[in-house]
């Protein structure tokens, strides 16, 4: 990693393209021959919605996936023009600037089927129809499938039903209840077919894409995997991208029996030397971790001392050389010989590695790279 920039920075990411890109590589050869969607919502699962985006496509994938009509515009404002679909709601007042982008939306409902046929407006819009089979948050019940084949004949050529997909709700661990949302979902799509004969099927995100290669169907969603996470064993080539770093700001001594941080948690047993470290929970270091976590300084795990704070946290750094203000401090990553993941941290915090990665605040800056050897 070079310096320039980042030597002013209190807080900066990196994101290892190379990873990014080889992850897309390996799950579009995992999946063949079925394409892949990159799920980049959520600011790219914290790595940057752009940066995320570029190295799926050059990867392998052909479909990008976000949540927002915001998202979606997003990336056609910054210039991608590969298939974009928003796999969430998209209010009836946002139609009309995705069907002008040409970007693909979600219909959970013949109410919503309806809204993007009033929308057309000579257009051809391209929508995906979306089947609750049990996961129970967004989409038509099995029940209401025919109400919404009878919205598809009603729109007639105002809009092409360009997919039908479904959400599982537990491909990791269930496996029973994911067949059965399989079953749900068949006869879902042999009830839609004569209004929608040539739509893409996809049911598959991360966990079902590794532990169900039979319902990878023509389009996989890859989220968590894609960055590295699989949720479930996977191939040994996928591997994180993101690592977050902040700079010391003080080191103290402090003395046998006094506190450091908010509540006097943490009391020191002897002196101890202390580093201030500048991240705290308001740039996603979880406060959860107070006296529990570590961070990388020198090549050494350190471990947090006291609350972590909403901008800054304490470190134990006694038994390292050297430390001193400005010297580099690794939250999540990898270096140096030091890994420190996503889910590691969740597991520590009782959380998944998506809400790690994704709490990493968007006001720091993310830098395509990989952090360098000469890194202290």
């Amino acid at each position: 990693m070079s310096t320039g920039d980042r030597d002013g920075a209190l807080r900066w990411v990196e994101i290892d393209v190379a990873a990014l890109t080889r992850n897309a590589e390996v799950i579009a050869t995992l999946v063949r021959p079925a394409s892949v969607m990159a799920m980049v919502k959520a600011n790219g699962y914290g790595h940057g919605i752009t940066i995320a985006a570029r190295a799926a496509l050059e990867g392998g994938a052909t479909w990008l996936g976000v949540y927002t009509p915001q998202e979606a515009l997003s990336l056609r404002a910054a210039g991608f023009d590969a298939r974009v679909l928003v796999v969430g709601w998209s209010p009836p007042a946002t139609l009309d600037d995705l069907i002008a982008a040409d970007i693909d939306v979600s219909v959970l409902d013949p109410e919503g089927l309806r809204a993007v046929a009033a929308a057309a407006a000579g257009r051809r819009p391209r929508v995906h129809l979306k089947i609750d089979t049990g996961l129970h948050r967004l989409g038509a019940l099995p029940e209401a499938v025919e109400s919404l084949a009878d919205a598809v004949r009603d729109a007639g050529d105002r809009v092409e039903v360009a997919g039908i997909f479904t959400h599982f709700a537990d491909a990791a661990d269930d496996v029973g209840f994911t067949v059965t949302q399989h079953g749900r979902f068949l006869e879902a799509v042999e009830a839609l077919r004569p209004v929608a004969p040539d739509a893409l099927l996809h049911t598959s995100g991360s966990a079902a894409i590794l532990a169900h290669p039979a319902m990878h169907h023509d389009l996989v969603r890859a989220g968590i995997a894609f960055y590295g996470y699989p949720p479930v064993p996977g191939p040994a080539s996928l591997r994180p991208a993101m690592s977050v770093f902040c700079r010391v700001a003080q080191v103290r001594t402090v003395a046998r029996g006094e506190s450091v941080g908010y509540g006097r948690t943490w009391r020191a047993e002897a002196a101890r030397l202390i580093a201030t470290a500048t991240l705290g929970y308001g740039q996603g270091l979880p406060r959860a971790l107070s006296n529990r976590g570590h961070v990388a300084i020198r090549g050494r795990r350190c471990p947090i001392v006291g609350i972590v704070s909403m901008d800054q946290v304490g470190v134990d750094v006694s038994d390292v050389d050297g430390v001193t203000a400005g010297d580099a401090a690794m939250f999540i990553g990898e270096h140096g010989g030091i890994r420190i993941g996503a889910d590691e941290v969740g597991e520590l915090t009782g959380t998944l590695p998506h809400e790690i990665l994704c709490g990493i605040s968007e006001g720091i800056p993310r830098h395509p790279g990989v952090p360098s050897a000469a890194l202290p």
